[in-house]
């Protein structure tokens, strides 16, 4: 059967509504994701024209189509494409140019770490090759970092999501691409300095942008409300709300001030609390939960410990964030680590940063007394690696005074004195311990408190 005009009409403009209809739920799905990518392709760079360039040529080079001067023509206001006077400055959207994509590498990770590309899930692995368009986690208590082509580092704390939206070299200015979008919990990027006027790093959050050409800084999204931070601990950032550099709501933080951007689309700064100062902070960690004190001061909501094998802080082993001046931190095994102090706001901000050396060694030590067969009976016991030798003493009536008994170099963990006159003893047992590292020449000695022990007849 022949179908009448009127209803092949219909039926098109039926369709029609529909694809209508479908696009718009496409581009409705993620709207910030939407106009982050718009915003990035809208980007340009300056390119200064050479002796013997041509318009047309360097399309032929260095963009994507050979067309695609045609764009540059327009948007430059250039008559002929054939002829442009050297030193002319035209510029170019980076959507338009060709690039090799560039490298980053899996330098360190702890934990449970998610890596993920093209939906499928790729096991971590140090050395791992990661491209643009990969998705990364971390879970409770696990960490990891990134190494980019240029000597950049990523480091990616717990509880965080980012995606790595560009990572590439662009060929016509010789220069980097690189730009990350956190989507939740934090990042610290320590960039190496460009030495090109068209080298990016961006940072995208969902209500901030920020770029820099090397720096030390961190961006974190505040979980409860949304809030982006930016905090600058070297060199400076430019952070922008929305989605645009190019946005009028924009401010440099400079090293030592942070920048907030809300959901709102406010955007506010502040200076960053100096660092914490750790009591004893090169005190052995011998127990078996690490402990360290902060100094308090009423500026201070909280605080920050991150514990790393290294002093650049690529390799992190724990953290611990605390509303309190004593921070403690799970055990980790003998060696000698870094830890980093950070200071909270009352205004939200992370503090500058403070760095200490300590030296981790398990050594652990408690005992008891009770009657035995054959008189009273000391009991020790505690937890460490390498050789330890113990030291016993008892003391009457106070301990201060001379001990009565005074026996060195014991291996074994157990004492019996016989025939103690009544009184009031007070004692106590130390510990000797060397490490089972044989590289490492130090000696660790502790005591346990002193015990009081009544002898009546």
């Amino acid at each position: 059967m022949t179908m009448t005009f009127e209803r092949r009409k219909r039926k098109y403009l039926k369709c029609l509504q529909l694809s209508s209809l479908l696009l718009l739920a496409s581009v409705s799905v993620s709207p910030h994701i939407a106009q982050a990518q718009s915003s990035a392709n809208n980007e340009r760079v300056e390119y200064v024209f050479k002796r013997g360039d041509t318009l047309i040529e360097l399309a032929g080079k260095y963009m994507r189509k050979r067309s695609d001067y045609v764009t540059v023509q327009r948007l430059n206001r250039i008559a002929n494409p054939r002829f442009i006077p050297v030193g002319k400055t035209i510029s170019i959207p980076f959507r338009l140019l060709k690039y090799r994509p560039s490298e980053a590498s899996l330098s360190a990770f702890r934990g449970n770490v998610s890596i993920a590309r093209d939906g499928q899930t790729i096991a971590p692995v140090t050395g791992l090759d990661i491209a643009e368009g990969s998705r990364l986690a971390t879970a409770a208590g696990s960490f990891l970092t990134l190494e980019l082509e240029d000597g950049s580092r990523i480091s990616m704390p717990s509880n965080s999501k980012m995606r790595i939206t560009r990572l590439r070299h662009i060929l016509l200015t010789d220069s980097v691409d690189y730009e990350l979008a956190v989507d939740s919990g934090r990042i610290r990027s320590k960039v190496t300095p460009f030495d090109k006027k068209a080298d990016r790093y961006r940072v995208r959050t969902p209500v901030a942008v920020s770029a820099v050409r090397g720096t030390d800084y961190r961006t974190r999204v505040d979980e409860a409300t949304g809030t982006a931070y930016s905090e600058t601990v070297e060199g400076a950032v430019e952070v922008a709300a929305g989605e645009s550099l190019d946005s009028a709501n924009i401010v440099s933080v400079p090293a030592g001030t942070g920048a907030a951007a809300t959901v709102t689309g406010d955007l506010a700064k502040a200076d960053l609390l100096t660092p914490p100062e750790l009591v004893d902070p090169a005190k052995v960690q011998s127990e078996e939960a690490l402990e360290f004190v902060v100094a308090p001061r009423e500026a201070a909501a909280a605080h920050r410990i991150l514990v790393s094998t290294d002093a650049g802080f690529v390799d992190i082993v724990t953290e611990q964030l605390s509303d309190g001046t004593t921070i403690s931190l799970p055990g980790i095994e003998d060696g000698r680590y870094f830890a980093k102090a950070t200071a909270f706001g009352r205004d939200g901000f992370e503090g500058m940063p403070a760095s200490y050396s300590f030296k981790r060694q398990l050594s652990t030590l408690s005992g008891s007394a009770g009657t035995g067969d054959f008189g009273y009976r000391f009991k020790w016991a505690g937890a460490g690696k390498g050789k330890r030798i113990y030291r016993f003493q008892l003391l009457l009536g106070d301990t201060n005074a001379v001990p009565i008994v005074d026996e060195a170099g014991l291996t074994r963990e157990i004492i019996t004195l016989s025939d103690l006159p009544d009184g009031e003893y007070y004692w106590r047992v130390g510990v000797t311990q060397y490490s089972a590292d044989p590289e490492d020449t130090d000696v660790f000695q502790k005591w346990t408190d002193f015990e009081k022990l009544t002898v009546a007849g």
